[in-house]
């Protein structure tokens, strides 16, 4: 990178850490405003990064592009990346609904991978926003994805990450066992979304 190449993705970093902290404000707005209303808290924990420069590159160099501000900007959707991770199934659709309530943000896009799990058995909901940056006296709209699944979704992709980290082909026979382990973590959040209904009406 020359110079003007340097500065120019200098600049575009911080507008994507800008983003982060924007959407995190956001999002922790939100989500107090419908703990008091409803007395009840939907997330468990929430994480939040900036990919590396390094994760940047090789996603943008197996897409086939050179490593430019416009590539980056164009084919990197998840530069800014936030993860909330829920009990139970219900609570993953109350905080998409939360998140669309919000006019903060533009929904680019959205994908439900619950509904429609990876081939990989990999399930989670995840929504691309615009997030609205004040610079020098205008507003761009900075692309960041957040990710929404239960402990269950979130233990399965963690330990799959692990598993697969570094291994170029994976066996058939290991494909199959993920798959069923997958399958065994639906299971799990369907019961226990059972038992959270069940909860609430002896509740009521």
């Amino acid at each position: 990178m020359g110079i003007t190449e340097q500065r120019e993705f200098k600049e575009l970093m911080l507008k994507y850490e800008f983003a982060k902290e924007r959407l995190e404000t956001e999002l922790n707005i939100l989500l107090e405003e419908y703990k008091f209303k409803n007395g009840y808290n939907p997330v468990e924990h929430t994480k939040s990064r900036i990919k590396s420069l390094d994760s940047i590159t090789k996603k943008i160099e197996k897409k086939g592009f050179d490593l430019t501000v416009d590539s980056i900007q164009r084919y990197v959707h998840d530069v800014v990346g936030v993860r909330i991770i829920c009990s139970f199934l219900s609570d993953v659709y109350d905080i998409i609904n939360i998140i669309k309530s919000s006019r903060q943000f533009i929904i680019k896009r959205e994908i439900d991978y619950i509904k429609n799990p990876k081939e990989s058995g990999y399930t989670s909901y995840h929504i691309n926003l615009l997030v609205p940056v004040h610079l020098e006296g205008k507003t761009e709209y900075i692309e960041a994805e957040v990710q929404i699944r239960t402990i269950a979704m979130d233990c399965w992709a963690s330990l799959d990450h692990k598993l697969r980290y570094k291994l170029v082909n994976p066996t058939v026979e290991l494909e199959n066992e993920l798959y069923d382990c997958a399958d065994k973590m639906i299971e799990i959040d369907n019961q226990m979304q059972y038992l959270c209904e069940m909860v609430r009406n002896l509740r009521k």
